[in-house]
């Protein structure tokens, strides 16, 4: 029985039943690869590139202050890695877009697709503040890295002292007990 499927990396079809399992490899349900494509592909990626993925959403939530689809933010996400972008560009991409330009947030649809329009303007703004003060990027990466390692502090409220009311089932019905 052929089992046809697409190498989600280098877009070519492949029958797994045809070939060795050692040759293709499954990255998730339904996610094939061939395995020297898939092994190529995440060399190729920063090494330190995905601790951008978390302040990507930290940057909607403590930022923005807005809610998001998150799905549909990592299919975009994963879309522009494939592309050759990087997940540090995607965050300074949205940075840019939101905080510089002052851009709504609402016309977004809760996703990030905005990254693929403004993602070489992002890159030109961030590379002339760097020109113009050495140091720039550096200092916001350290701003981040101190953010990400803040402790946490939990406020734990005291409970109401109210008492809880009790009902007897006796009380409920008429003088009968019904």
């Amino acid at each position: 029985m052929a089992h046809k499927v697409q190498c989600r990396t280098c877009k070519q079809y492949f029958d797994t039943d045809a070939i060795p399992r050692e040759e293709w490899m499954m990255s998730s349900y339904n996610h094939y690869h061939h395995t020297k494509c898939y092994n190529d592909w995440k060399a190729s990626q920063p090494k330190n590139d995905d601790e951008w993925i978390p302040r990507i959403y930290d940057f909607f939530t403590r930022d923005l202050k807005v809610s998001y689809n998150w799905h549909l933010c990592e299919s975009q996400r994963k879309k522009f890695l494939k592309e050759g972008k990087t997940n540090k560009g995607i965050y300074f991409a949205l940075k840019y877009f939101y905080e510089i330009q002052k851009n709504p947030w609402d016309k977004g649809h809760g996703g990030i697709g905005i990254v693929g329009f403004v993602y070489q303007d992002s890159v030109q703004y961030w590379t002339e503040q760097e020109r113009k003060q050495k140091g720039f990027m550096q200092a916001i990466e350290e701003q981040l890295n101190e953010r990400q390692n803040r402790e946490v502090v939990k406020i734990k409220r005291p409970q109401s002292k109210k008492e809880k009311i009790k009902y007897r089932l006796e009380d409920v019905g008429g003088e009968d007990g019904r």
